[in-house]
């Protein structure tokens, strides 16, 4: 089937079905997630000791600065701890309510605001960028979809900042418009290549069709509504919660150095539409509950349970031959790592329709709808691959 047809059945399948919402169990907005016991829930207290054991090796060998653990089964909190620091030269802890740059982990809210658009029938996912933004409408960008930005598949490659001299941009749409006229890389829809400014240009595409910036946007539609309190995607110099909010570590030679702070202001002068979000751990988590439930917290429904299912459903797969396919488990949905079976095994023990993403500043959520698990792996330390290590001890710690 083509891909154009695919997605005219889905479209057709999504109108009928809007309506009919599956029943999901519902809990009080305002009631914090309760708690219970690892043996509770169906995992190992042992093992998840042995998890944050191994984190705190990791913090004593100096493989990272601090970190916040999250985990929620059956939609209860089994582990929320937190170590190390949230400033080492301050001398100021990792709390599990530390505010953290969530980098790429910003990247599946601005999908979500896109697929939101699309379910008010604002857009299609085979529209062409170029009947909203102008600068794509040439002869290099004129035939990138938001399906192929939302996979990673459009040919765009670059960056429109440096991650320690900032940006030359004052706005995201200056930004993205330049990104337009420099055109894609490869032709697109014919290579995977994960793309910061494909996800800008998605963010300039939420604030053209809605006629406000992309971050009120995910304010009023993502972060208020999930009653994501200590999110926010831009900190302001007077912002209550800036004290809260963590430094950021990087490697210099084997050291770590920070390389900012809350004292300075944050790095682009405008919202980065592909990983400015700030977030907690139980934020975030709510973010992910509401994936999870198939696009419902409480009374609220953000998305429909067939777009969530869209959104988690392996993608980028149309770019690759049969022998790359089987070379692989991992692939990106609509602005989501996801996991499948299809082609070849999962070596370890995620499931195959698990889906998570991981932000470059060292941080990772991952939700697993066979499980009925979400983690959350919070650092601020850049670079270091923990986090996919921690996950691997959480899994180890499901109970048969």
């Amino acid at each position: 089937m083509s891909l154009d047809k695919h997605f005219f059945l889905f479209t057709l399948f999504l109108a009928l079905t809007l309506t009919f919402q599956l029943p999901v169990l519902a809990q009080e907005d305002s009631s914090p997630v309760p708690r219970s016991s690892a043996e509770q829930v169906g995992m190992s207290s042992e093992k998840l000791r042995r998890a944050v054991e191994t984190v705190k090796d990791w913090l004593d060998t100096d493989k990272i600065v601090g970190a916040v653990m999250l985990i929620i089964r059956h939609g209860k909190v089994i582990l929320h701890e937190a170590i190390g620091w949230s400033d080492k030269e301050k001398d100021h802890p990792m709390q599990v309510g530390t505010i953290v740059r969530m980098r790429s982990m910003t990247k599946p809210l601005i999908g979500t605001a896109v697929l939101m658009l699309m379910e008010e029938g604002r857009l299609q996912l085979q529209d062409k960028v170029s009947q909203y933004l102008p600068s794509f409408d040439n002869p290099k960008s004129r035939d990138i979809t938001i399906f192929q930005l939302l996979t990673h598949t459009s040919g765009i490659t670059g960056s429109i900042y440096n991650n320690l001299e900032g940006t030359k941009y004052a706005s995201l749409r200056e930004a993205v418009d330049d990104v337009g006229r420099m055109g894609p890389s490869f032709k697109p829809g014919t290579e995977y290549h994960y793309s910061d400014p494909g996800s800008s240009t998605l963010g300039a595409l939420v604030a053209e069709i809605s006629a406000v910036p992309a971050e009120e946007f995910i304010q009023k539609r993502i972060l208020d509504p999930l009653e994501m309190k200590d999110s926010f995607c831009n900190l302001g110099l007077d912002d209550p919660r800036k004290s809260r909010v963590g430094a950021t570590y990087r490697r210099d030679s084997s050291k770590w150095k920070k390389y900012w702070d809350h004292s300075q202001p944050q790095l682009l002068p405008f919202f980065r539409a592909s990983g400015g979000l700030y977030s907690t751990a139980m934020d975030y988590a709510r973010f992910m509950t509401m994936m999870l439930q198939r696009g419902r917290v409480g009374t609220k429904q953000l998305l429909s349970p067939l777009t969530v299912q869209l959104a988690t459903r392996a993608h980028s797969t149309y770019v690759y031959d049969a022998a790359r396919l089987r070379e692989r488990f991992s692939f990106y949905g609509l602005h989501w790592s996801v996991v499948t079976d299809k082609y070849r095994s999962i070596p370890g023990l995620v499931s195959a329709g698990s889906f998570g993403h991981g932000g470059s500043d060292g941080t990772l959520a991952w939700a697993d709808p066979q499980q009925d698990l979400i983690l959350i792996y919070l650092t601020q330390s850049r670079g270091d691959q923990t986090r996919w290590r921690f996950r691997n001890l959480v899994y180890a710690a499901i109970m048969e």
